[in-house]
């Protein structure tokens, strides 16, 4: 089983919990750049909803994309990427049209990979 949480992610998943966006913005796109999952997805999350960064659904897609196709079990990581990307395609995002069936096939993976709603 892979362990993805190094200290740095660690402190950088603590300063999103506090809201400190830009010090978490500081750290997640070098954690991400070398492959870290986790930190894809959270680097995601804060392009999805513009937290400390200007909102872009399309950076936010590639992360979501890069962790979904990587069928990560643990924690679920892919389910849940794939369950974000779903959530992007409903609601569309700066750079990402609404696309439903799109979203339909994402949210379908999701399920397939244990992620319940």
């Amino acid at each position: 089983m892979a362990n993805f949480d190094t200290p740095e992610l660690l402190e950088a998943l603590q300063n999103i919990d506090k809201g400190n966006y830009s010090a978490a913005f500081e750290v997640l796109p070098l954690l991400a750049d070398a492959g870290n999952p986790k930190a894809q997805c959270n680097l995601a999350n804060l392009y999805h909803f513009g937290w400390g960064v200007t909102a872009d659904g399309s950076k936010a897609a590639e992360l979501y994309w890069a962790v979904a196709r990587q069928n990560i079990h643990e924690g679920k990581l892919s389910a849940l990427s794939y369950n974000n990307l779903s959530t992007l395609y409903i609601c569309g995002a700066p750079g990402i049209e609404p696309d439903h069936e799109r979203a339909a096939e994402y949210s379908a993976l999701a399920k397939e990979l244990g992620f319940g709603m």
